[in-house]
């Protein structure tokens, strides 16, 4: 466990430096979890950084931290994002990636989808669905941040 919350620490520190090109963001949000007859709330923090690969294209990475309204079950996260831009300021991509429960020993694989809008100078939002495979978690996000 101490290793992958330093691995995670390291990752999103290594991506949020200036040196590379693309965009970092960071951005908090806020959503709702459910499987089969299970709901709750869902917040969390995301530091993150795409790459360039054309004008169209681009890949990332990105640290998460997600928990509940009560803070009672954290989970830590790294994805990598895969999409396309429409316009300057639209980005729709895909996701995959791997979580683990700060508490016991649960984690799984990530996949996901989302768009991500950057309106103003540096502020964005972004809407996003993942899916916890083995879990069969489904997870709705609204997000608001800033990039640089």
């Amino acid at each position: 466990m101490h290793r992958f919350a330093f691995a995670a620490v390291a990752a999103a520190a290594a991506i949020a430096t200036p040196a590379h090109a693309g965009e970092t963001r960071i951005e908090g949000r806020v959503g709702i979890v459910w499987d089969g007859g299970f709901t709750d709330d869902t917040l969390g923090l995301v530091v993150g950084h795409d790459f360039d690969v054309n004008e169209n294209v681009f890949i990332g990475i990105e640290g998460v931290a997600d928990t509940n309204l009560s803070f009672d079950d954290p989970v830590l996260g790294v994805n990598a994002r895969l999409g396309t831009k429409f316009k300057e300021n639209t980005k729709v991509f895909v996701l995959g990636g791997y979580a683990r429960a700060t508490e016991g020993d649960a984690d799984d694989f990530v996949v996901g989808a989302g768009a991500q809008h950057n309106f103003g100078e540096k502020s964005l939002i972004s809407l996003q669905y993942q899916r916890s495979i083995d879990f069969d978690l489904n997870r709705v996000m609204i997000g608001y941040g800033v990039r640089f």
